[in-house]
């Protein structure tokens, strides 16, 4: 038996789990530079898909539409995504915004004509298809002339005219949350506004949570039926496409009761004369805010992406209007978002290693900086600053001075706080949490900035390289809570993480992407790297294969196994020994796996080579030690091997390891003692960690 789920794209095939999911775009979006033909100014095509979006039958050809470029197919036993990449990840599909665009337009119409009768002909989605795909150009011909000089036919750098160019990457960018994601945080997000809601709503967050997953749940069950109908050579015609997107008002409220007619009240929009304000592609659009579209007796589903992301960002909206209650609202998200991100990096680097709310000191004893969140993990450190602000709708209309206003509220601001406290933390300013501990960082601590954001910020990959303050060698990691809950459970181990955030950190000015889960989904693939003949990479919606397979598979209900990344599934013989082990010892030893991890396999497999040659010679000859040293992107490594497990044989292995850190002038330098007497994989571990300039002996053993 299929079940099929709609949740704004439709996935259908028998015996297989069906759902919908937002679509994503790559930066250059579905139609590439800007056409040849010079478009239309955007007035007029805008009037162009007016009079189409209100058009006789115009509801059940936008119904076509849904069911044409949401459509993917989940394999219920396998838990993935089955389609075809090249059809999944198509740019010839409509994404949230072009759909929310025609909907938005329909909703104006004054009749019932564009629900009411069915439209004679294939017309409306050529049409749509062509008029959409001509706004697109227009608005990357706009982008492209503003830093584009015609004369010297070369791009200019002019900051002002940034927000004309951000202007496409942020409407035609890419999500980055899913379904599942967005009714979970949702419940987080306002339980502390449970009174209020009750109070001026009429119902709870999670009465709104529990109607929205209701009609998801119904809608998947009238596309499954839909789908059984395709199966058995049924031909359907566009209005029984609808028929399967609509919910009947008196079923909700058989079930909620009054509850429904107030969650209507909020979600909803009149199918016909409203949203008159919304009179350019980048106006208020009041579908996009109530994403339900009212008809009489039934609500009309087009998008339950749409529908859940309201769940998530409307009731804060609603308080922002009560001045008594606003300032209460705007506490409770940021303490939502600090308590929620500390606890998705606990999931990782367990408690012991992760701070809430650090107050930093300098020399003086004052309060220098304080950090949200701060993770402490051997020598690494992550400076996490969690922020509230979204980009407002003056900055996605292209005012170069709201977005930056935006990104500085958002971004700018809270990465500038970070970078402040990691150099706080580089002079050796003391740290004390609110819990009353007090966060020790180890010598020459390397360093990650992280700002989260509670709600999405379009296309802040790529505004963060072209408009952020940036200290010089660390690449700054601006992720939304729903990008951060997708790493922390595809990259459970702590190393695992580091070294994913190290990977990006090295290659993020040379590749482009308009999504994080590229980079992450490519690392799992074949380690985030660039391939040693190329200088720049781009990274396509299809890298992210891997975890939209994992996160649509969790959005239908499934337990999907985690997605293996090839450094875990690395079968080199003592190596993949060596660096289990390693993983597992003290944290202060995670640097040894980064190194090591940045080999190439071959590279891996000749140093399995060299540690069984040092065993079998030391074991034949009996030597009390023999050696190797390898140069690594932080420093080197010392591989000895010793007949003897003592500490004479561990001050050797220190005094090689240490000469080769003073000869290569190196801050770092560690040191791995085996010794032939034991089955262990390692029996000693010397992290020879401090400024060259300052050189000394030290001795830790395992």
């Amino acid at each position: 038996m299929a079940l099929h789920i709609s949740c704004s794209c439709i996935y259908v095939l028998a015996f297989k789990l069906v759902v919908t999911r937002q679509k994503f775009r790559s930066f250059h979006g579905r139609y590439g530079p800007p056409q040849r033909q010079e478009p239309r100014r955007t007035e007029e095509i805008f009037s162009d898909l007016r009079i189409l979006a209100q058009s006789n039958g115009a509801l059940h050809e936008i119904s076509s539409l849904i069911y044409r470029d949401w459509v993917v197919t989940v394999d219920m036993q396998e838990a993935r995504v089955v389609d075809d990449p090249e059809q999944r990840w198509s740019r010839s599909k409509l994404n949230k915004n072009e759909l929310l665009l025609l909907l938005g337009l329909l909703v104006q119409a004054k009749g019932s004509h564009t629900f009411r009768t069915l439209s004679s002909g294939d017309v409306f989605v050529s049409k749509a298809d062509e008029l959409l795909a001509e706004l697109h150009g227009r608005i990357l011909k706009e982008g492209h002339s503003a830093s584009f000089d015609d004369e010297t036919k070369t791009f200019i750098d002019r900051p002002e005219t940034i927000g004309m160019l951000a202007r496409e990457a942020i409407y035609y960018g890419a999500e980055s949350f899913y379904v599942r994601q967005l009714l979970h945080f949702s419940r987080l997000r306002y339980r502390d506004d449970a009174t209020w809601l009750l109070q001026k709503v009429g119902l709870s967050i999670r009465s709104m949570i529990d109607i929205a997953k209701y009609i998801l749940e119904r809608i998947n069950a009238h596309i499954t039926a839909l789908n059984h109908m395709c199966q058995i050579g049924q031909i359907l015609s566009h209005g029984e496409l609808t028929n399967s997107l609509l919910f009947s008002k008196s079923e909700l409220r058989k079930k909620f009761g009054e509850k429904a007619d107030a969650f209507i009240a909020r979600f909803s929009t009149s199918v016909s004369c409203a949203n008159d304000g919304f009179d350019s592609p980048f106006a208020i659009n009041g579908v996009a805010i109530s994403p339900i579209i009212d008809i009489g007796e039934h609500l009309y589903i087009p998008n339950q992406y749409r529908l859940a992301e309201a769940v998530y960002e409307s009731p804060f909206y609603w308080m922002l209007e009560d001045l008594s209650y606003s300032s209460s609202a705007g506490d409770h998200r940021g303490a939502f978002l600090e308590h929620t991100t500390a606890h998705l990096l606990r999931s990782v680097f367990g408690n012991e290693h992760v701070y809430e709310n650090v107050t930093i000191r300098g020399q003086s004893k004052d309060i220098a900086g304080e950090v949200d969140v701060l993770v402490i993990f051997g020598e690494f450190v992550l400076v996490v600053q969690a922020k509230s602000k979204r980009v407002t709708q003056k900055a996605r209309a292209g005012d170069t001075e709201a977005l930056r206003s935006d990104f500085e509220g958002a971004i700018e601001a809270p990465y500038r706080q970070a970078k402040k406290c990691l150099e706080l933390i580089r002079k050796g300013a003391t740290c004390s949490a609110k819990d009353g501990r007090t966060p020790a960082f180890l010598a020459l601590p390397r360093l990650f900035p992280i700002v989260v954001l509670s709600d999405p910020f379009p296309a802040v990959t790529l505004l963060s390289k072209a408009m952020l303050e940036r200290e010089d060698g660390i690449a700054p990691i601006i992720w939304d809570i729903g990008v951060l809950d997708v790493v922390v459970r595809l990259l459970p181990d702590p190393v695992e993480m580091i070294y994913f955030l190290k990977c990006r950190s090295d290659v993020f000015d040379r590749v482009m992407s308009d999504s994080e889960y590229n980079f992450l989904g490519y690392h799992l693939r074949s380690k985030l790297t660039l391939p040693a003949d190329a200088d720049f990479m781009v990274l396509e919606r299809d890298f992210a294969t891997l975890v939209d397979d994992f996160m649509i598979s969790a959005d239908v209900g499934l337990k999907p196994k985690r997605p293996i990344g090839i450094l875990e599934r690395l079968n080199i013989p003592v190596v993949a020994e060596l660096l289990s082990e390693l993983k597992k010892a003290d944290p202060v030893l995670a640097s040894v796996v980064i190194d090591l991890y940045d080999f190439s396999s071959a590279a891996l497999e000749e140093i399995s080579a060299h540690i069984l040659n040092l065993r079998d010679e030391i074991a034949k000859t009996g030597k009390a030690i023999k050696a190797f040293s390898v140069q690594t992107p932080s420093g080197g490594l010392t591989y000895a091997v010793t007949l003897r497990r003592d500490k004479n044989s561990m001050k050797a292995a220190e005094e090689i390891g240490t000469m080769h850190k003073y000869n290569h002038k190196s801050d770092r330098w560690y040191v791995i003692h085996d010794c032939v007497e034991t089955s262990n994989p390692i029996d000693g571990l010397l992290p020879l960690v401090w400024p060259c300039r300052k050189m000394r002996v030290r001795h830790s053993g395992r």
